[in-house]
C-alpha cells in the first residue's frame, strides 16, 4: 500500500447499543472517496439501507474530516456531517450538513479521519477522544443542559482546550430541525443531526488532540498557503480590523464585497453600540482553523450572548427589525439568533418557519388561542422567547414546529401548505429545505437565473449551501458599485463574461436572458450545473471552505479570473497523491453519482426534481418567468452529461461501473 499524507489512517466506529468501540482503516475508503463527503456517502452506501429510518438506531451518523484537515491548507478547518435526514421529507434520504470552527482538526490531530456512530444508548452519553483511543461516557448530568452549559460542564472535566460538538433540548426531544453545535459558535445546522444525536441518546462528542498530520511535500505547500493568502488577504489597517492595510485590495469574500467579520449590510442599535468604545461591546473578525480571512464577527457585550455569527445566525430574526424599525439590527435581532443556539435549532430554518407563521395568522388560518403564541406580536422578543421554548421542549404547537416547516404545513394542509411553497421551493418527495435568496436562489433583487433553478432542483438539499457561484455573481456586482440588495444582471454581464468563458467555457454563459430580454437563457445552465456539482462535492470532500473555494473570481485583478486549480494542488502536495485539475472533476462527477444513487435507492426519479407551480407561474423582476418546458430539457440534457438514464434521473449500471462504482451498481 503506498504511503499517504494527509489521512492519519483511522476512522473511529462507536456502536452506542453495545457500548462497543473499535476502529476501521481509512484506506479502506481513501484515496478514493477523498474524505469528507464522498467518504461519509459510501459509508453510508455500505451501511445504511433504504428502510432504515433517520432516527432508528441503525441510521449511521458520520462525522468526517477531509485530507487537508489540520494542516497549514488554507480554510480547511472544516467537517462534515453526513447521514439519513429527518429534515428531508416526506421520505428522509442522505443529506450532508459542514460546520468549521476548529473541531476538525482537533479530531485529526487526536489521530482519526471520521467517526462512524451508530445504534443507540440505553442513557445518556457522550463519547469523549483523546489521542487514539475513546470512551463512552455518562451523560445523565448533561442531559437537559442546553449546548452553552454542555460546553462549561465538559470543559471543567476534560480541560478549556477541548473541543466539542453538542446538542441542546431541540436535539434531545428529536427536533426534526434540531442542530449541532460547536464550541466556536459553528453549527452544523440543515439536516436535523441533531435530532439524530438526540434519537442515539448522545449528547456531546468532545476531542483533545495534540499529534500532528503527515505532509508528502511539505516545502510545496508552505509555499501554496503563502501564494493563497496573498490571493485572500492583507495585513489589516491599523486601528481598523475590517479594513486591509492595502488601499483598495479586495478580501475576496463573497465576491470581494463584503470583506472581513460580515456580520450585517444593515445598520442598527447593535452595530452603533459595538463602534462606541465606551458601550462595553465588541465586534471583532473571527475565522475558523487556518482561515485566511475570517468571514464573520465575534460579538460581545454586557447584556447579551456573545458568540459569533454570520449568515443565517446573524439574520435569523429579521422580523424585529420590521418590529422596532427605529432601532434596526437591535440586540433583540442578534439575541434571536443565539437563543435558538442555546436550544440548539437551525437558525436557516426558523427563517422560514417564522414568516409563514405570520402569513399564516394574516390569513386567518391560525390564532393565538390555538396556538400558544403571541402572533401578534411577531418581530418582539416575547414572540421569538415563547416559539423558540415551545420547539424545543415539543410544547403544544411547538411540537408540529419541530417537525420543521414543511412537516408542519404539510400536517395543516390546505392553504397554511399552499402558503408554505413560498418558502420550500422544491415539489416531490425529497423537500424540506429552506428557498435560499429571495428568488429561487438568484439575485435577492428578484432575477431568475437558470442555472441557479437547475441547481435547486437537482441538489438533495438547499443547493445554494455551496457558495461559488452566487458568490461569482456578487463579486461581479460589487465591481461595478452594485452589491447583493441592488444587483441588476445586465448590467454585470461584461464582467462574468471571461470568468464565465474560463470556468465553464463559454462567455455565453453569462448571460442569464436572452439579448431580446424577454426569456431566460437556459443553454449553459446544465454544463454549469455539472461543474457546480463537481466542485462542491469536491471541496466538501478536501474539506476547504464554502465561501472561499472554487475561487473563481477575483476581485484584484483586471479581468478577474481566479484559479480553479487551487483545490487539487493543495490535494497533492498535501497527500503526494497527484491529481490534476482534470482528473479531480472526474473523481467529483464519481462524487456526484454516488449521492444521486443513495438517492435513488431511496426512491429519488426525475419526478422529484421540480418545484411547486408556484415558480413556474410568477414573474421574475425582469417580467420573465421559468417554463417547464425549458426545466425539463435542461434536466435531460444534465442527466446525459453526467450519463444518467434521462427518463428516470437514475445512474445507469453500466456509468456506475465505468466511474469504479461496481459494488454500487450491484446493490
Amino acid at each position: 500500500m503506498a504511503t499517504f499524507g494527509g489521512w492519519v489512517g483511522k476512522i473511529l466506529r462507536v456502536d452506542l447499543t453495545n457500548s462497543k468501540i473499535s476502529e476501521v482503516s481509512t484506506f479502506d475508503y481513501v484515496p478514493k472517496f477523498l474524505g469528507g463527503r464522498g467518504l461519509g456517502a459510501k459509508i453510508c452506501w455500505d451501511e445504511t439501507p433504504s428502510e432504515v429510518g433517520a432516527f432508528d438506531p441503525e441510521n449511521r451518523l458520520v462525522f468526517a474530516t477531509g485530507p487537508l484537515g489540520g494542516t497549514l491548507a488554507p480554510s480547511s478547518g472544516r467537517l462534515m456531517v453526513v447521514g439519513k435526514s429527518p429534515q428531508t421529507g416526506p421520505t428522509e434520504s442522505f443529506v450532508r450538513s459542514g460546520v468549521g470552527g476548529h473541531f476538525a482538526p482537533e479530531l485529526k490531530w487526536a489521530g482519526y479521519d471520521a467517526i462512524i456512530i451508530q445504534g443507540r444508548a440505553s442513557k445518556p452519553v457522550y463519547l469523549w477522544i483523546t489521542d487514539q483511543k475513546a470512551e463512552i461516557l455518562d451523560a445523565v448530568d448533561l442531559w437537559g443542559l442546553d449546548t452553552y452549559q454542555t460546553q462549561q460542564m465538559i470543559w471543567k472535566l476534560h480541560g478549556d482546550k477541548t473541543r466539542i460538538m453538542v446538542i441542546g433540548k431541540a436535539g434531545e426531544n428529536r427536533s426534526r430541525i434540531a442542530c449541532i453545535l460547536t464550541d466556536t459558535g459553528d453549527a452544523a445546522g440543515q439536516g436535523g443531526f441533531g435530532g439524530v444525536m438526540g434519537s442515539k441518546n448522545l449528547k456531546a462528542i468532545a476531542v483533545r488532540g495534540t499529534g500532528s498530520v503527515t505532509v508528502a511535500r511539505p516545502k510545496e505547500l508552505m509555499q501554496l498557503t503563502y501564494d493563497i493568502h496573498r490571493l485572500f488577504a492583507r495585513k489589516s489597517l491599523k486601528g481598523d480590523p475590517f479594513q486591509p492595510e492595502e488601499k483598495n485590495f479586495k478580501y475576496n469574500i463573497w465576491g470581494g464585497g463584503y470583506g472581513r467579520g460580515g456580520l450585517t449590510l444593515l445598520d442598527g442599535e447593535l452595530i452603533d453600540l459595538c463602534k462606541d468604545p465606551s458601550s462595553g461591546y465588541s465586534q471583532t473578525p473571527d475565522g475558523c482553523f487556518s482561515c485566511p480571512v475570517a468571514c464573520r464577527s465575534r460579538v460581545k457585550g454586557p447584556d447579551i450572548t456573545s458568540g459569533v455569527a454570520l449568515c443565517a445566525q446573524s439574520y435569523m430574526y429579521l422580523e424585529s427589525m420590521v418590529n422596532e424599525p427605529e432601532k434596526g439590527y437591535s440586540k433583540i435581532t442578534w439575541q434571536a439568533a443565539k437563543l435558538a443556539d442555546i436550544y440548539g435549532i437551525n437558525s436557516y430554518e426558523l427563517m422560514a418557519i417564522i414568516p409563514w407563521l405570520a402569513d399564516c395568522y394574516h390569513e386567518k388560518l391560525i390564532s393565538e388561542q390555538e396556538t400558544g403564541l403571541p402572533l401578534n406580536e411577531i418581530g418582539s422578543w416575547k414572540f421569538i422567547s415563547v416559539l423558540l421554548q415551545k420547539i424545543a421542549n415539543r410544547e403544544g404547537f411547538g411540537d408540529l414546529l419541530a417537525n420543521g416547516g414543511r412537516h408542519a404545513a404539510a400536517a395543516l394542509g390546505g392553504k397554511a401548505e399552499e402558503i408554505s411553497r413560498m418558502y420550500y421551493p422544491r415539489a416531490g418527495k425529497f423537500g424540506g429545505y429552506r428557498e435560499h435568496w429571495a428568488y429561487l436562489g438568484g439575485f435577492p433583487t428578484g432575477y431568475a437565473v437558470p442555472a441557479l433553478a437547475l441547481m435547486w432542483a437537482l441538489d438533495n438539499r438547499d443547493a445554494l449551501v455551496s457558495h461559488s457561484y452566487i458568490s461569482m455573481i456578487w463579486g461581479a456586482a460589487f465591481t461595478i458599485g452594485q452589491n447583493a440588495l441592488t444587483a441588476v444582471p445586465e448590467e454585470i454581464f461584461p464582467i462574468l463574461k471571461p470568468v464565465m468563458k474560463a470556468v465553464y467555457g463559454s462567455e455565453e454563459a453569462a448571460e442569464f436572458f436572452q439579448p431580446d430580454g424577454k426569456s431566460l437563457n437556459w443553454k449553459w445552465a446544465p454544463p454549469v450545473v455539472k461543474r457546480y456539482h463537481e466542485h462542491s462535492l469536491l471541496k466538501d470532500s478536501y474539506i476547504v471552505c464554502d465561501i472561499l473555494f472554487p475561487y473563481l473570481f477575483n476581485s484584484n485583478s483586471p479581468d478577474h479570473v481566479g484559479d480553479t486549480s487551487l483545490e487539487s494542488r493543495l490535494y497533492s502536495a498535501v497527500t503526494g497523491d497527484e491529481m490534476s485539475e482534470e482528473e479531480s472533476y472526474r473523481k467529483g462527477q464519481m462524487l456526484c453519482t454516488l449521492e444521486r444513487a443513495i438517492a435513488a435507492r431511496d426512491g429519488r426519479t426525475r419526478g422529484d426534481d421540480i418545484f411547486h407551480d408556484l415558480y413556474f407561474e410568477k414573474e421574475d423582476a425582469g417580467g420573465r418567468k421559468y417554463l417547464r418546458a425549458d426545466m425539463e430539457r435542461s434536466k435531460s440534457e444534465y442527466y446525459k452529461l453526467m450519463e444518467w438514464d434521462v427518463e428516470s434521473g437514475v445512474p445507469t449500471h453500466s456509468t456506475l461501473e465505468r466511474l469504479g462504482l461496481k459494488d454500487v451498481a450491484r446493490g
